[in-house]
């Protein structure tokens, strides 16, 4: 357990792009969202695990955690009309002694406990810290009709992951300083002026965005089961 930290899912995307609620397919014969309770919300205390979902499906989640992980309840929080509000609805319910959050998209199921203890350490030392992996493809901007426009640098780049873990009292000045929705709360910290660290993973931490990406999802997460039985 971690005593002075809060676990937040956040849930509360409309799934737009997927074509329906993505974190109700079934990867491995459970519910996407299920993966990361599993493996991050045992770390937590029970009433400092947090879960924003939509409004119209709070029934569904709820029946959903109580059918595969009813050891590991979450309280449920209405998610807002963006990533920003659905945030901060959950940072609302997190208890008051918690000085640390730790907030993980639930469409990365592989997400695993090592990484969720390596980043709230870098966020323990400089108030924030992010996974992300070094970014190895040719980066290229583009035009309005598709044309290339010009090679971006992809020195000290990196694509940004969950779970992102900040000192509560930081996070939430920035929410004050900086009221418009980004797309990710790191961003938000960085807006504010705060430092926000690199966690470099190097393991597979892939977002469920489309339903092609759940066939690759079901081998990784074989291999990483594989993995933790050769340990």
């Amino acid at each position: 357990m971690i005593p002075d930290a809060a676990l937040i899912l956040a849930a509360g995307g409309s799934g737009t792009r997927y074509g329906g609620n993505k974190l109700f397919a079934l990867l491995c014969n459970v519910p996407v969202v299920i993966h990361s309770v599993r493996k991050l919300g045992s770390l937590f205390p029970e009433e400092c695990r947090i879960m924003a979902v939509p409004e119209a499906l709070e029934k569904d989640f709820a029946e959903m955690l109580q059918q595969y992980a009813p050891e590991i309840p979450f309280r449920l929080v209405r998610g807002g009309s963006s990533r920003t509000e659905s945030v901060q609805n959950a940072l609302a319910a997190v208890p008051e002694h918690v000085r640390y959050i730790a907030i993980h998209d639930a469409a990365r199921p592989l997400a695993p406990a090592e990484l969720l203890y390596s980043v709230l350490a870098a966020a323990r030392e400089t108030g924030g810290a992010i996974p992300g992996r070094a970014v190895m493809d040719t980066l290229k901007r583009v035009n309005s009709d598709h044309l290339t426009e010009e090679t971006i640098s992809r020195d000290r780049v990196y694509a940004v992951e969950t779970p992102q873990c900040f000192e509560i009292a930081r996070l939430q000045e920035a929410f004050r300083r900086c009221p418009d929705s980004l797309t990710d709360d790191a961003g938000t910290m960085e807006a504010a002026g705060f430092p926000v660290q690199i966690v470099s993973n190097p393991g597979f931490n892939l977002k469920l965005t489309c339903q092609e990406d759940l066939v690759l999802l079901e081998k990784l997460l074989q291999l990483q089961e594989n993995n933790r039985k050769i340990l």
